[in-house]
């Protein structure tokens, strides 16, 4: 095969980004064919609308197709702007709705793998399945979806790399002889709208009974500072009295860290200051003794690096919370929308036993989740407890290593992409 091959990958929310595409993207230099890589980000309600802008940062991405033409592609056949198919090539689903890698594979007439959470619809458009652990094969029902598909681990391990050792960290940080406290608000903008004044109310209340604690907060690549600034001064630090305010570096900032680099400083009205950091959150996740997330890639990574953490899920707001499929249709009626999601949040939350990955996957509690009506008194008092007690931190920092598993998922995902080409295409290959 001398033509470059495509690989159309759909992938369209913040954790699907660094969590699987990257390290995918990065596998895929072992790839038997020459390739070009084409990602495709469709509608999703959790987009934090940067999708493209981080993923067009990727040197290995040919070309992003954004949810727009992505859709119109779908429906009409319409080509993206410089967008020509080679006429051979491969749909990889890495993330949202099954649907728009099944409609991308028919209108391209290329085979389709994907790596989901258990989900199998659309199974007959779809050469193979790829899951992350065996409880979720054992979803399915139907014996032929199974016969197609492998447990190849969790991607999500690939893509943690930290650039230094905890004990490097803590020496730049200026913390070696204090814990480190990290704040992970999340990506998407209605939750990092609100989880940042959320959690840095939460950091006053716990530096006045621990002042000597050291404090980060990772950015994520998906928020600009501007988001940054409005997150201190909107509605949520109003309704958590915060009195806080944004310095970028250079500008009034107090915080060094080494060779890190500061993207700036929240310093609060009681005289509390929190660097923030922007692209280093594998070197923050390994300097912190505990950090404060809400569900999601960063609960798997935490793990991994077997950082303990407290997960946090104020509901006192549901109607700010987005969500997919029926239920976010009905969320956006007007007028009615917001009372309805107001109802339906607490009633989907009850169904759900947890939220945190690490929970989920060992089938009980290894770290606290707060959910529902809580607020940052609540949350820096459990914070204390747990930063106070070292051996129980070391603990829980053995169990979260185990229950998430080893590293290796994507290059076994790599290896299956293979076999679909090359029995599609008839191309033999050695490596």
């Amino acid at each position: 095969m001398t033509k470059p091959l495509d690989i159309i990958i759909t992938v369209n929310s913040p954790g699907e980004v660094s969590g699987l595409l990257k390290p995918v993207v990065a596998a895929l230099a072992t790839f038997a064919w020459p390739y070009r890589i084409f990602v495709f980000i469709p509608p999703c309600p959790f987009a934090s609308g940067a999708e493209s802008r981080v993923v067009e940062e990727i040197p290995q991405v040919n070309q992003v197709i954004g949810a727009q033409e992505t859709v119109r592609f779908i429906l009409r056949g319409r080509l993206p702007a410089k967008f020509t198919p080679a006429g051979k090539g491969i749909v990889l689903f890495l993330g949202g709705d099954l649907t728009y890698a099944a409609f991308l594979a028919k209108r391209l007439r290329y085979p389709a793998v994907a790596y989901t959470e258990g989900l199998t619809n659309w199974a007959r458009s779809f050469a193979r399945f790829a899951m992350a652990y065996p409880w979720m094969v054992d979803k399915g029902k139907n014996p032929a979806v199974k016969k197609k598909t492998a447990v190849i681990g969790n991607i999500m391990l690939d893509a943690i790399k930290p650039e230094y050792s905890k004990e490097e960290m803590k020496r730049l940080m200026g913390n070696e002889q204090a814990p480190g406290l990290l704040l992970l608000p999340g990506s998407r903008p209605a939750h990092f709208q609100y989880m940042l004044a959320f959690y840095v109310k939460t950091v006053e209340k716990i530096k006045a009974q621990m002042p000597t604690l050291a404090t980060a907060v990772s950015i994520s690549p998906f928020v600009t500072e501007e988001q940054l600034r409005a997150a201190l001064s909107g509605w949520g630090a109003k309704e958590w009295g915060l009195s806080a305010t944004y310095h970028p570096a250079g500008e009034h900032t107090s915080t060094t860290a080494g060779s890190l680099k500061v993207l700036g400083e929240i310093k609060t009205e009681t005289g509390v200051g929190i660097p923030c950091f922007h692209h280093q959150q594998y070197a923050l996740m390994n300097w912190a003794d505990l950090a404060l997330t809400i569900p999601g890639t960063n609960t798997v990574e935490l793990a991994a690096l077997g950082v303990p953490l407290l997960v946090s899920i104020p509901l006192n707001h549901p109607e700010e919370i987005p969500l997919e499929g029926l239920a976010g249709l009905v969320g956006g009626i007007p007028l009615l929308g917001k009372a309805l999601k107001r109802r339906l949040v607490p009633k989907f939350q009850a169904k759900i036993k947890f939220t945190a990955w690490p929970n989920r996957l060992a089938g009980e509690q290894i770290v606290p989740e707060l959910i529902g009506q809580i607020f940052p008194d609540e949350v820096a008092e459990v914070a204390i407890k747990m930063l106070r007690d070292e051996s129980g931190l070391a603990k829980a920092g053995q169990r979260l290593q185990k229950v998430v598993g080893e590293p290796g998922a994507a290059q076994r995902l790599i290896d299956i992409l293979e076999e679909v080409v090359g029995s599609t295409y008839h191309e033999g290959f050695t490596r």
